[in-house]
């Protein structure tokens, strides 16, 4: 590799570089743009009901916990349904469902057959069931504070929003690599949170988020991407960013909002689950979205392609080391911000050595996802 080459090797890659720095410093300002507090509304004063739509497929050891905290949660059980979508599970989830739904008829609970398959049809099927105005999702291996329903629409209300975001917290972090887990997911629940705050929403997660029922038909048109098996949560978002603006899309930080949902269990399920994630990003078609998506993969790619390189000539290490200490250096404040807001700080000392694996990870799931076939499950 001639001299000049590596010259211009290093130029575009202290490009994206630089282009990474600013992506992630706005998501860090957004971030600091927040008030922690919790909305004071009295629930009385809340006069929008809601309906909580869930898509389940083989939640059988899961359910029961997510349906007991819709059971808990404070807002008044007579102003929101819960309509459940039975994804053809060849377990007990249904059985769970209706033994539950028998033991609780104070909680209006409606448990559906999908007709359709997938993740995305099932929601599809859900929303079209449902009678209340304003429209709530959740994972059926999620768990949910007390307080969810209430601070959602107090805060949902209270501002002019189509779509409101909520932070999701992975659980437990007993393992290295469920901490690992933890905090790298930690870092998107703080991107999608800055990006909202500074109006150019780039990530959400169907775990937790709420809409207008109207407005999510209204668009159901436009959406083309049915048949992609991941992103039920990320393009709708689209489509909302597309005929609402992105003021229509907010993001509440209250830690009576954190839904939890389960770290996965091994590796293979895990890479799974990322490959799945990223397979939607060849669809997107907001150039935010997809600008976004690129600075974070080129700059990746660059601290991998610095490894390799290494190999033939030693200096690209020094390079490799350099640039993963620089990237750090970038991620260091809002991931300690959020790691802070999510009472997760003792995360942090697993920050250093998740950087020197992130790249690997990143570059390995972004290819996957874009040359392989997925599936919901």
């Amino acid at each position: 590799m001639s001299l000049e080459t590596i010259h211009i090797i290093l130029n575009v890659i202290m490009i994206f570089a630089a282009l990474y720095l600013i992506c992630i410093g706005a998501f860090t300002y957004g971030l600091m743009l927040y008030r922690r507090h919790v909305e004071t509304m009295c629930t009385s004063s809340i006069q929008r009901c809601v309906s909580v739509l869930i898509a389940a497929r083989n939640e059988g050891k899961n359910i029961e916990k997510l349906l007991q905290s819709l059971y808990n949660q404070s807002f008044d059980k007579e102003k929101f349904e819960v309509i459940i979508v039975d994804d053809h599970s060849t377990d007990d989830t249904s059985d769970v469902s209706e033994n539950f739904r028998a033991l609780h008829p104070e909680m209006n609970l409606k448990l559906l057959k999908a007709t359709g398959s997938g993740k995305k049809q099932a929601i599809s099927q859900a929303l079209h069931a449902a009678e209340n105005e304003l429209v709530m999702v959740t994972d059926a291996d999620c768990e949910l504070p007390p307080r969810w329903i209430e601070v959602m629409v107090n805060h949902f209300q209270n501002h002019d929003l189509k779509m409101l975001l909520g932070p999701v917290l992975l659980s437990p972090a007993n393992t290295l690599f469920e901490k690992l887990q933890v905090l790298e997911h930690l870092s998107l629940i703080a991107s999608t949170a800055g990006s909202a705050a500074i109006g150019m929403p780039v990530m959400c997660n169907g775990a937790n988020m709420m809409y207008s029922r109207d407005a999510a038909l209204a668009v159901a048109k436009y959406r083309s991407d049915m048949l992609i098996a991941s992103g039920d949560d990320m393009f709708l978002m689209e489509q909302f960013l597309k005929h609402y603006s992105s003021k229509s899309v907010g993001f509440l930080l209250d830690n009576q909002a954190i839904v939890k949902t389960t770290t996965m269990p091994t590796l293979k399920a895990f890479f799974r689950q990322r490959t799945r994630w990223t397979s939607k990003t060849k669809a997107y078609t907001n150039w935010k979205i997809i600008a976004t998506a690129i600075i974070v993969l080129m700059f990746n790619l660059s601290i991998v392609f610095f490894f390799a390189a290494g190999f033939f000539m030693k200096v690209f290490w020094v390079f490799y080391v350099l640039y993963v200490i620089l990237k750090t250096l970038i991620d260091f404040p809002i991931l300690r911000r959020i790691t802070h807001f999510m009472k997760q700080q003792r995360l942090m000392l697993w920050m250093l050595p998740l950087e020197f694996v992130y790249p690997f990870y990143v570059v390995f799931t972004a290819f996957s996802g874009l040359f392989s076939n997925v599936k919901w499950k």
